[in-house]
This record gives structure tokens, C-alpha cells and sequence, in this order.
């Protein structure tokens, strides 16, 4: 019997903590004040510390996903923390912003490597039986990864300044790097029959499609930025559709033909991709309501923010037993009705909201991002043969990201937007705002209960 046998849990908690170098950049917002000041940028230039930090990573995941299936998802894995280690050194190292832009880039690399193989290494710890459970933990410890984030990111500028948070996620790394022996080398491993040739062509045409098109958004602004946004859309859309021929002529596609073709299958991922979408408004502008209406300063605001992530934890230590009891799809219809409430809930918020309120909204709100996430996890491995474990993991990360970066443009212009119309219809400002706060969250609440009507629906039938 192998060590990893005997204390599953264990290995767990290394592939959790491996993985937490994901979760752990949010302690980089923290920083975009100092970063800002440090390089003489003007404010809006700041978005592309997170742009190619997102595209880099989104981009690569699926197509490092299916090199895991094929080559070792724990050989991908410990690549990945090497890389992470030695790129968030060279962020800190940074003599110029082009220089960190470019290693935010490369650092997104080493986070889509270590991203794409986490949950086919947290599934492989367990019992086949044991599935949504590993999922569930695994989880958990992102959610938990995420509630320290803004913590260890604000301590770590005030001691070494904006480096700070990329200089703490070192030693982070060279933990998880000296605990991957307990994992035992049968785990992750690929059985030589398992092997298949790794399609380059293919990823080539994946990742640069996906990462035109994570893009996209940022360019959806006025100005002569905003005149790259045809070309870039047009450009993704052709590589995607060199991709999907490739994939239809291919014996060895990343998905299945007959997984693709299954509507199931699609409502599923489209139903993360919106759940995503639509969540984002509360860590995106439920700050501002609370810096600007609550009269929160930057480290309440942080905790309050925290308790959300301690809400989604919640959920996802909570979805073992949900999905065991339930099924994974009622499951996951459940938590949409836990995440509508919770956006209702925020709407509600009057103009001077007892905190207590704001508290169990946002609690609330992340026990149901935190149960769908598990939920939806669960169905797509379940749809995908063990021999895509990385494609299966690595799909949940990618819908996930598609409906974050959706988000952060569609919301915060809408809030500008709502706004600025009413201050000019001659609305006190702070009163327009909450106007235009309250517009955006129930359009949030109302596109998960239109979409997840006709997905649930569809699961019914």
C-alpha cells in the first residue's frame, strides 16, 4: 500500500496547495496603486497587468489539459511550479513595466500548466466513488486560497512595496515543490497504452482563438483602441473555425465527437460561463458600494470581501454531501437559486446598509458560487472518459475565466453608464450610483434565472 493510499487527505492538501498559486494572484490588485505610481502610469494603462496575466493563462489550459492526459499530469504539474517559482521572482525583479508585463505573461503560462492538472490530481488521489468529494476539497482550498489573497497581498506591499506580492508566492511554491514526493509517483501517472500523439497544430489553433478572444474585451473601448476590436474578433473567430475542422477530421479530438454533440453537455459548460458572468458583479462593483455608500475604508472593505470567499468556501465544502444526496444537476440547480437570491439580496441594499445585512448577502451569495462550482465540476468530468481528466479539469477553469472577463467589461461599464445618465438627469451623484448599482445586480440576477429556466428545463426532460 502506497502513502498516498493510506492519507489521501494528505496528497490533497499538497495538490491544494500547488494550486493556490492561482487563487493567490487577487493579492496583485492590492498592489495596482503602487504599481501604478512605481512605473508613472496613467491609471487606465493598469488593466494589462491583468489582461495578459488572464489571456496567457486562459488561452493555454485546455491545451495543456490534454498534454497532462497524455504525458503525465504530475509531470505537468511540478513544470508548472517551477516556472511559477523563477516567474514570480522576475515580476518583483522588474526594472520596467514592459518587462512586467512580459513576465505576467510568462507567469500565466506557469499558472495554466499547474491550473490544467489540479483537478485530474485531486481526483486520482481518491476512490473513483470518492470523485465529487476530491472535487470538493480541492475547491475549498481555491476558495480558501482566495480569502487570504487580499490579506497576505496588502501585508506584503506594506513591508517590501508593490514586489511584495509576487515575492511572498516563492517560498509558497518551493513548499508545494518539496511536498510533491508524497504523492507518490504512481499518482498522475499515464499508463503507455494510454498515450496519444500530443496535437500541436491543434493547441496552436486553440490557444491563439481563445486568447483573441479573452482579448476582445479589452479593446471594447472608445478611442482608437476600441478600432482593433473587428480585426482581433474576426481573427478569432477564423483560427476557431480552423480549429473546430481539425477537430472533426481528428480520431484523437480534446473532446469526444459525441460529448461535443450532446446539448447536455453544452448547457452545462454555457451555464458556467453565465454563472461566472453574472457573479462577477459582486467582487467587481460591490467595492464601490461599499467604499462610496458604506463609508468602508480599503481593509474593511477587504475583509467584507473575504467573507464572500469564506461563503464560497462554505459551498464547496458543503457540495459533497449536496451532490451525493441530490445529483449533480439538481445540485447545481440549487445553487443558481442560492446565487439569485444572494444578487437580489445585494440590490436590496438601501443607501445606508447595516452591515450585518451586507454580510449574509454576500455569504450567501458565494455558499451558492461555491456549491455550483463542485456541481458543475462534477458533471463534466463525469461526461469526459477518465483518459481526459486534464481536458475535463481544465474546461471548468476555462468557462469559468470566459465568464469572469465577459463580466468585468459588460459591468462596470453598465455601472459608468447608468451613472453618469443620472447625474445628468440631474441626480445626486451618490444616489445615481446606487441607482445604477442596483440596475447592474439585478440584471445579473436576471441572467441566471433566464438561462438556468431553460437549462433546467432541458435537465428535466
Amino acid at each position: 500500500m502506497t502513502r498516498i493510499e493510506r492519507s489521501p487527505a494528505l496528497g490533497l492538501a499538497v495538490v491544494g496547495l500547488g494550486a493556490s498559486i492561482g487563487p493567490l494572484d487577487f493579492a496583485v490588485t492590492v498592489a495596482f496603486p503602487a504599481i501604478t505610481k512605481a512605473f508613472a502610469l496613467a491609471t487606465s494603462d493598469i488593466r494589462w497587468v491583468a489582461v495578459w496575466y488572464v489571456v496567457s493563462y486562459g488561452s493555454l489550459m485546455l491545451a495543456f489539459g490534454a498534454l497532462g492526459d497524455r504525458i503525465g499530469h504530475l509531470r505537468v504539474f511540478r513544470l508548472g511550479l517551477i516556472l511559477s517559482m523563477l516567474f514570480n521572482a522576475f515580476c518583483a525583479l522588474a526594472p520596467s513595466y514592459q518587462w512586467l508585463l512580459a513576465m505576467r505573461a510568462l507567469q500565466g503560462v506557469s499558472v495554466a500548466l499547474i491550473l490544467s492538472c489540479g483537478p485530474a490530481l485531486a481526483i486520482a488521489l481518491f476512490d473513483e466513488r470518492m470523485r465529487t468529494r476530491a472535487l470538493s476539497g480541492y475547491a475549498s482550498m481555491a476558495s480558501l486560497a482566495a480569502v487570504v489573497a487580499p490579506l497576505l497581498g496588502g501585508a506584503s506591499v506594506a513591508l517590501l512595496g508593490w514586489p511584495g506580492v509576487y515575492w511572498f508566492r516563492v517560498p509558497v511554491v518551493l513548499l508545494a515543490l518539496a511536498c510533491l514526493p508524497l504523492l507518490g509517483p504512481e499518482v498522475g501517472r499515464i499508463s503507455a497504452k494510454a498515450r496519444m500523439p500530443v496535437d500541436v497544430a491543434g493547441s496552436v489553433l486553440l490557444s491563439a482563438a481563445v486568447a483573441l478572444f479573452l482579448l476582445l474585451p479589452a479593446f471594447l473601448r472608445p478611442g482608437r483602441e476600441g478600432l482593433w476590436a473587428v480585426p482581433v474578433a474576426v481573427a478569432g473567430a477564423l483560427l476557431m473555425s480552423l480549429f473546430v475542422r481539425r477537430q472533426r477530421a481528428s480520431t484523437t479530438p480534446f473532446l469526444p465527437h459525441a460529448v461535443v454533440r450532446d446539448a447536455d453537455f453544452i448547457s452545462a459548460n454555457l451555464s458556467s460561463v453565465m454563472m461566472q458572468f453574472a457573479s462577477f458583479t459582486v467582487p467587481l462593483v460591490v467595492p464601490f458600494y461599499l467604499s462610496r455608500i458604506a463609508h468602508c475604508g480599503p481593509f474593511a472593505t477587504g475583509v467584507l470581501l473575504a467573507i464572500w470567499a469564506v461563503g464560497a468556501m462554505l459551498g464547496a465544502s458543503l457540495a459533497a454531501r449536496v451532490v451525493s444526496a441530490r445529483g449533480a444537476r439538481a445540485s447545481a440547480g440549487l445553487a443558481g437559486i442560492i446565487v439569485i437570491t444572494g444578487l437580489i439580496g445585494i440590490a436590496c441594499w438601501p443607501d445606508s446598509t447595516p452591515y450585518a445585512l451586507v454580510v449574509l448577502c454576500l455569504v450567501w451569495h458565494g455558499v451558492g458560487i461555491g456549491l455550483f462550482q463542485v456541481a458543475y465540476a462534477d458533471l463534466v468530468v463525469a461526461a469526459l472518459p477518465p483518459s481526459a481528466r486534464g481536458v475535463a479539469g481544465s474546461l471548468t477553469m476555462v468557462t469559468r475565466t470566459v465568464g469572469i472577463v465577459m463580466g468585468a467589461s459588460a459591468w462596470i461599464w453598465m455601472l459608468q453608464a447608468g451613472e453618469s445618465a443620472g447625474v445628468a438627469a440631474g441626480v445626486a451623484a451618490d444616489h445615481a450610483f446606487v441607482l445604477a448599482f442596483d440596475r447592474v445586480l439585478w440584471c445579473a440576477a436576471a441572467v441566471v434565472a433566464l438561462f438556468f429556466a431553460r437549462t433546467w428545463r432541458r435537465w428535466r426532460r
